[in-house]
C-alpha cells in the first residue's frame, strides 16, 4: 500500500500476522470500494497506554488529508474515560515528522528484527481532546466506529505489529 522500501524488511509478514490474530483494531479508508489507507490501534500494559501500528496510505492518496483523518480516527477510538491516554508509535524515518506535527514527541529509537534503528513518538492526549477529535471528524463527515471497548489489549508492547 505504501511506497516500496519505506518499511523495514518483514513488515508485510508482521502486518499479515497482526490481521490474522487480531492484535490491533484496524481502520480502513476506502474510495470506490478500494482500500486506500489503513491503520491500527491497541492497548498495552494498561488501558490508558495505546500503541498505533501500520499507518499506511496508498501513494496516490498521500498529501490529501487521508493520513490525518486516519490518525485522528485512531485517536478518537480511545476511551476518553481513561484520562489521560499515552499513545506510542514505532514509526519510520519518512513518517515521524507527520506524527510530530500532531504533538507526538520523539522518543527512544526502536530496533527492527534486523537490528536497524527507527524513530518512535509519544503523545499524551486527554479525554477532552479525544472528544474533540470525534467532533472534528464528525463535522467533516468522516465516519468512524465508536468501539473503544473492542480495541485489543496486549500483555507486551514488544509483540509484532
Amino acid at each position: 500500500m505504501n511506497e516500496p522500501g519505506r518499511f523495514p524488511e518483514g513488515v508485510k509478514q508482521d502486518y499479515e500476522i497482526c490481521l490474522k490474530e487480531g492484535r490491533a483494531y484496524i481502520l480502513v479508508a476506502e474510495k470506490n470500494g478500494q482500500i486506500i489507507a489503513s491503520g491500527g490501534v491497541f492497548y498495552t500494559i494498561r488501558t490508558n497506554i495505546a500503541g498505533m501500528c501500520f499507518g499506511l496510505v496508498h501513494p496516490d492518496y498521500q498529501g490529501k488529508g487521508i493520513g490525518t483523518s486516519l490518525l485522528l480516527s485512531r485517536l478518537a477510538l480511545l476511551n476518553p474515560a481513561e484520562d489521560p491516554q499515552h499513545v506510542v508509535i514505532c514509526a519510520v524515518e519518512k513518517s515521524i515528522e507527520f506524527y510530530c506535527r500532531f504533538g507526538f514527541i520523539p522518543g527512544a529509537p526502536w530496533k527492527d528484527k534486523h537490528g536497524q534503528q527507527h524513530p518512535s513518538g509519544h503523545l499524551v492526549i486527554t479525554g477532552e481532546e479525544i472528544k474533540k477529535c470525534r467532533n472534528l471528524l464528525a463535522s467533516h463527515h468522516v465516519s468512524f466506529p465508536v468501539v473503544e471497548d473492542q480495541i485489543p489489549f496486549r500483555e507486551r508492547s514488544s509483540e509484532v505489529g
